[in-house]
């Protein structure tokens, strides 16, 4: 008896499904040694670790080579460290060029820094520095640059910041000795709000307080400041000998 064509049909097509072909077999061997090939020429964690790991090593100290200063010789050495004893200028005895202070570092009764020259890169470590690093933050560029000129003739390095929030980025950057803070026009930062983050950033700065009237909008502004940490206050205009006077005593 005859089947219907469908049965055999299927039936056909089942055999041909169970029939196992060795191209494929071929194919998924072929397949597997590829991935094992590759997986062998893949290195391990550990080697890509240890690679990765010597490149890093390896750019840091050519970093390090790069921003390593010029040393200098002994005798420029005692140069340096007999300019910055004594109030005055100084200048670089190798170039001439003009110093860049690092912030100071309390050893005992010693305050240690590294000063560096802005021209030809060398550098030094004075163990006492008559001249101060001071930041001045004031929206008025006529109260920078009086500031910036009388402190500047004495030898200070004076960094001038026309907005609050700039300043607070350079004291992050460098550590000022002394932080000279209008708190009338501070800029797009208000003067307590920098205050605050001042002191959260650093505890030990000294900043100093500097205002025409003591009371604005009916606000006592030296009390506020001296409420977040300002250690003084000067009323504008200041003179020069009380300026040179206020850094010197609250100076590190």
């Amino acid at each position: 008896m005859d089947r219907p064509p469908s049965q055999s049909r299927r039936k056909e097509r089942r055999r041909l499904f169970d029939r196992r072909s060795p191209v494929p077999r071929r194919n998924g061997e072929e397949q597997h040694g590829a991935e094992r090939r590759s997986e062998a020429k893949q290195p391990s964690p550990e080697r890509r670790a240890g690679k990765d790991r010597r490149a890093t090593q390896s750019r840091r100290r050519g970093r390090r080579r790069m921003e390593s200063p010029i040393p200098y010789t002994s005798d420029q050495v005692a140069q340096v460290r007999a300019q910055f004893a004594v109030p005055g200028p100084v200048s670089c005895p190798a170039c001439g060029g003009a110093f860049t202070l690092g912030p100071a570092r309390r050893r005992g009764e010693m305050t240690p820094r590294r000063v560096a020259c802005l021209g030809c890169g060398s550098a030094a470590v004075v163990p006492k520095s008559w001249q101060a690093r001071i930041l001045v933050i004031s929206q008025h560029g006529i109260v920078r640059s009086a500031l910036q000129e009388t402190l500047a003739s004495v030898g200070h390095e004076v960094i001038e910041a026309a907005d609050a929030g700039v300043g607070l980025l350079a004291y992050e950057r460098v550590p000022a000795d002394v932080v000279f803070l209008d708190m009338v026009s501070p800029g797009r930062m208000e003067a307590p709000e920098f205050l605050r983050r001042l002191r959260r950033l650093a505890p030990e700065a000294r900043v100093v307080a500097m205002a025409r009237k003591p009371i604005y909008a009916g606000v006592d502004l030296i009390a506020v400041a001296q409420g977040l940490g300002a250690v003084r206050a000067l009323r504008m205009p200041v003179s020069r000998d009380q300026l040179l006077k206020t850094v010197e005593e609250v100076r590190p």
